[in-house]
């Protein structure tokens, strides 16, 4: 039995366009079904859907309209013989008297999710006094009931879902705030996004399994499970966060990458405004279809200047006289997740940008400062660290951020960079403070311009704080007393415990913040870098006056119950 199609007419030619049963997107977008180049098409330019009893189309509020049988439509039925016309390209449908049986086929799901997804709206002014949040909203299936309880469990709920302004990688208003009707595709991807709000969450995971699909969101470092959905449904998600990113759909089994972003309420001092968040996600081959990690960069968590860091009071000082010198390095260390780059952020947003020529070199720039010129790192194109920072420093800067010293050029022109004039941030993989010092000394940098250049190391982990909702208090160990004791906390009759609960995910843990060991290089730190010793003889230059262990900070958090001894000792356990 011959199914429906459309001959299609351009300059080029005729082709024919078999109608499956789905839903056929037309434009000049290379992830459209149809794609047509008609000067007079819009990206998105119209859809053409197949109803129980017929054909529909839809225009997309295209630029020059969509005609049928020689007059504007914006949404009408076709019927066999009917004519499309979109500038000099006609497209003719043609339905066999064989009436077919059509289901829905995978590639529906696609078509569905491109047509929900490419109706772009003009980003207009808004109320920006009103939100949604409280509106009471039916779902439409167990998943998305799932997942409206498991967001209106969560402590924070400052707007709803419908408040969530998608924004696609062009810049463009792809669903509008309060916008109904919007397909459950991009209702799921609302309610997971909402959900990575309300708990802070930094990552969001989306990987289809064997009979479902799992989602899982990253909060306070570890993965929490969300919910499992239908692979039809994942299949849409995933769709729907491709057309945003501008990511082909056609293409399940190669590695693609791409980025979206979304505008949500925000209110400060009484005052509502909005606030822009960015997703960077990640698209990978895996036994059972692409898996989807997408990365959420929402300053909202984050310190956002020194004092917001919660460091020590003698770390401030370092750090703060330090950042206001003319010359000078300020090196963070720590592994990869633990923080670095926000405190460098944090540091730089204190700085005086209307005075000072501040450059950031980063891999990638996750972070828009406003006032600072960010260049981004791109090795194929031969801008390693080391090449930009040699142009950078011909550019009159005052302060440079080096996003991570991976090389011995870039250690020897970033630490000389901070004996000559200028004020440079940067970060290194390394254990501690002193561990920091002696990997400058293995990437070649001389141990004089070391000394010269490296004013205050910091080294940091970032630790998972008790949720105040369930926490449970319990008598200290003998062992734990002693630990306790050691650094300075003694007769502590309590200590907490994480239980877990719905406003914490049921991990027992809500928020982290950092612990820090900083190192300021005075006289003798320097003397002692130039006689070129081992570690624990740097060691042993270390005191009071210049040094504060990440142990105490730690233990102190223990000690007001802030986080659960077992969290605090991997992390000391981790740092020797």
């Amino acid at each position: 039995m011959q199914s429906a199609y459309l001959t299609v007419k351009d300059p080029q030619g005729e082709r024919q366009v078999p109608l499956d049963g789905g839903m056929l997107t037309i434009g000049r977008n290379f992830t459209n079904l149809l794609v047509i180049e008609e000067t007079m098409a819009s990206r998105f330019h119209c859809v053409i859907e197949q109803l129980p009893d017929g054909f529909r189309l839809r225009d997309l509020d295209s630029r020059n309209g969509t005609m049928v049988n020689g007059k504007p439509c914006k949404q009408c039925p076709l019927a066999n013989g009917d004519v499309v016309t979109i500038g000099k390209t006609e497209l003719k449908l043609i339905v066999p008297n064989q009436k077919s049986q059509t289901g829905v086929p995978p590639r529906q799901v696609v078509d569905e999710v491109v047509a929900e997804l490419a109706h772009l709206v003009n980003d207009e002014e808004e109320d920006e006094s009103v939100t949604v949040a409280d509106e009471k909203i039916e779902p439409a299936n167990e998943f998305e009931k799932a997942l409206r309880e498991r967001a209106e469990s969560l402590a924070d709920r400052p707007f709803g879902e419908r408040d969530i302004v998608l924004i696609n990688t062009r810049g463009k208003v792809a669903h509008e705030r309060g916008a109904r009707d919007v397909g459950e595709a991009v209702t799921l991807l609302r309610l997971m996004m909402l959900i990575c709000f309300r708990s802070r969450a930094t990552d969001m995971h989306v990987e289809p399994k064997m009979d479902d699909v799992q989602i899982r969101v990253r909060v306070d470092g570890a993965l929490v499970d969300v919910i499992r959905i239908s692979k039809e449904l994942g299949t849409k998600l995933l769709s729907a966060v491709k057309v945003l990113a501008d990511i082909d759909i056609a293409h399940r089994n190669i590695v693609q990458e791409g980025h979206f972003s979304a505008r949500v309420p925000q209110k400060k001092d009484k005052v509502m405004s909005e606030r822009r968040v960015d997703y960077r996600v990640s698209f990978a081959p895996a036994m059972h279809g692409q898996k989807l990690v997408a990365r959420v960069l929402d300053t909202a968590n984050a310190p956002l200047h020194i004092d917001d860091l919660q460091l020590p009071a003698l770390a401030r000082q370092f750090i703060r006289r330090t950042s206001e010198q003319e010359t000078g390095m300020i090196l963070v260390c720590g592994p990869t997740g633990s923080g670095k780059t926000t405190t460098l952020y944090a540091i730089l947003r204190d700085i005086d940008v209307a005075q000072r020529n501040v450059v950031t070199i980063e891999d990638p720039v996750e972070i828009q400062l406003e006032g600072v010129t960010q260049i981004p790192v791109n090795d194929a194109q031969g801008n390693s660290f080391s090449a930009l920072l040699r142009s950078v420093l011909r550019q009159d800067p005052d302060v440079i951020l080096i996003g991570e010293i991976r090389d011995a050029e870039t250690a020897r022109v970033g630490v000389q960079a901070g004996m000559t004039g200028h004020l440079v941030l940067s970060t290194v993989h390394s254990r501690d403070t002193v561990s920091g010092i002696f990997r400058l000394l293995d990437l070649a940098v001389e141990p004089y311009v070391v000394a010269s250049g490296l004013h205050v190391v910091v080294a940091q982990r970032l630790v998972r704080q008790l949720c105040s909702h369930c926490k449970t208090a319990k008598a200290p160990t003998p062992q734990q007393s002693k630990r306790l004791a050691a650094h300075g906390f003694k007769d502590v009759k309590q200590i907490y415990q994480p239980k877990g609960c719905k406003k914490c995910l049921g991990t027992g843990h809500l928020g982290r913040r950092g612990i820090f060991e900083v190192l300021n290089t005075n006289s003798s730190v320097r003397d002692a870098v130039l006689k070129n010793p081992s570690v624990q003889e740097c060691r042993k230059y270390l005191n009071a006056d210049n040094f504060i262990p990440m142990a105490l900070s730690a233990y102190q958090l223990v000690a007001e119950g802030e986080a659960c001894i077992e969290e605090i000792e991997k992390i000391i356990s981790e740092t020797g």
